[in-house]
């Protein structure tokens, strides 16, 4: 801890006026003023009344002091207090100072133990006999990397997490709803206390983020020690330490994983030809079974990353060899392929977290990625602008619209909508019938009777009926396969302009 550290950390509970501003060695030491002092010390901070010091300073010093102090040697630092507040300020400054000592100590133990080459059990049972508490570091996945031994872990929650070695859906949906969770600012203290409804013991968790983006976490389970605020201190230092030796030290399964990862996801970026054509040299061996996209977006924009978290640590959990990938606001899955089971969990991941998944169609190449993931986003966008009741979208039901929203030919695509579907939009409106619609559903219904009958909820012969009117009013053969298709198309293209606003 330097001066600074120490100044602002004092001006959360005094009022303190910095004076001077200079070198920042470390505090290694704190010393009352009396008018005995001859020896200076840099690393020494001295708090009192400067008044009373008789021997003037032969270096720079750390002062802080309850009146002004004549000009001191160049590169002190000098702060102005309180007199009332002098012995609070100079235990609570001794505490702190000691206290910082003692978890740089820590660390460099750890750390010494950590370049011996030990194992990340070994680090991990030997943190959390320091902190005498359980320990389990985890990824933004909610894989368990690595648990303390030393220490029994008697958390229900947290005894199935371990034993399955990922977050249980049960476990999955305590952290959604966890109102702690959501009042932890990213832009607040690294370590924050974590309780959900039914527990026992309290937990404090230590976010590990790289480069700005979330990365896992430390879980502290207090159980044998209360929970103290040097282990607030300890903690994150702790986590990092812990998570960059278990990155080191991953199986070269999972660092291939996330080397592949990065590589998709630079792909995606685009930011460089050339790079773009170092990588697809590198992915096109390695990708070559079939592959899908799925991309998932919330109904409604939602800022909060945790959120999205959560949906990642789910699709993880359906599709556990897949690629979690980033692209804009999407979240995005790269799987080998996508099984009937996997769609309804799907369904049901789309349901609780009120999400919309688009899937791409399946490709080889990888170099196809980028239009594929373009697929699954069409999906999404076409869903919602169309408001199908599906929350799960393959693309084959949107790549007709897709395709019109590519058109860019000359023609109006008003041209390419079938004349018969306006003749019978205007024998509607004179007669209030309903031969456009009809129409369209026995279409749809792949010209079965009976059911088009039970859609419209009308008898059979009404059907009958409308369907021979139908045939007199357009003059088709609409039994014919290339006439139905033709039609259909048409009922498409008027969809799209229509939701399209063209």
């Amino acid at each position: 801890m330097n001066y600074n550290e120490l100044i602002e950390e004092l001006k959360n509970k005094f009022e303190i006026n910095s004076i001077i501003k200079g070198n920042l060695p470390k505090i290694l030491n704190i010393y009352l003023i009396d008018n005995n002092i001859i020896n200076w010390d840099e690393n020494t901070l001295y708090i009192g009344k400067a008044s009373d010091i008789k021997n003037m300073p032969d270096r720079p010093i750390m002062l802080i002091s309850t009146d002004i102090y004549p000009p001191l040697p160049m590169g002190s630092n000098c702060s102005k207090i309180n007199e009332k507040d002098l012995y609070s300020i100079f235990n609570f400054a001794k505490d702190l100072i000691f206290e910082n000592l003692q978890v740089e100590s820590i660390l460099f133990s750890l750390t010494e133990k950590a370049l011996e080459g030990r194992s990340i059990v070994y680090l991990i049972n030997t943190a959390a006999s320091i902190l005498g508490n359980a320990l389990i570091l985890v990824d933004i996945k909610g894989n368990i990397l690595a648990y303390s031994t030393n220490y029994e872990i008697v958390d229900p929650l947290w005894m199935e997490n371990i034993k399955r070695g990922s977050y249980t859906d049960d476990f999955i949906d305590k952290l959604h709803s966890s109102t702690d969770l959501r009042r932890w600012s990213k832009k607040g203290s690294e370590s924050h206390f974590i309780t959900f409804p039914g527990d026992k013991q309290r937990k404090l968790v230590s976010r590990i983020t790289r480069e700005g983006h979330l990365a896992g976490a430390l879980v502290m389970i207090e159980h044998h020690t209360p929970i103290n605020p040097l282990h607030t201190l300890l903690l994150p230092k702790i986590s990092k330490l812990l998570f960059n030796i278990f990155s080191k030290d991953q199986t070269s399964v999972e660092a291939s994983k996330a080397f592949y990862t990065t590589l998709l996801n630079n792909l995606l970026d685009e930011k460089d030809s050339f790079d773009t054509t170092e990588i697809l040299s590198i992915l096109k061996d390695y990708f070559t079974e079939e592959m899908y996209v799925i991309a998932a977006r919330f109904i409604h924009p939602v800022k909060n990353r945790y959120l999205k978290h959560i949906v990642n640590m789910e699709l993880n959990q359906i599709f556990p060899s897949g690629y979690i990938l980033r692209h804009k606001g999407y979240m995005v899955d790269l799987v080998p392929n996508i099984s009937h089971g996997d769609r309804d969990k799907l369904k049901k991941l789309a349901k609780k977290e009120n999400i919309i998944i688009g899937i791409s169609w399946p490709f080889t190449n990888i170099s196809k990625l980028k239009g594929h993931l373009d697929q699954a986003i069409a999906s999404i966008k076409f869903a919602q602008t169309f408001q199908m009741k599906e929350r799960v979208i393959d693309y084959t039901y949107v790549s007709f619209y897709d395709l019109l929203q590519k058109h860019k030919g000359k023609i109006d695509l008003k041209q390419f909508s079938h004349p018969a579907l306006k003749v019978l939009r205007e024998y509607d409106k004179r007669n209030n019938a309903e031969l456009y619609k009809t129409l369209r559903i026995y279409l749809e219904c792949n010209n079965n009777i009976q059911q088009t009958a039970n859609k419209l909820f009308i008898h059979r012969n009404s059907l009958i009926y409308r369907l021979n009117r139908i045939k007199e009013i357009t003059e088709l053969d609409i039994e014919n396969y290339n006439v139905a298709h033709s039609l259909i198309d048409s009922y498409r293209i008027e969809d799209f302009i229509t939701n399209m606003d063209l």
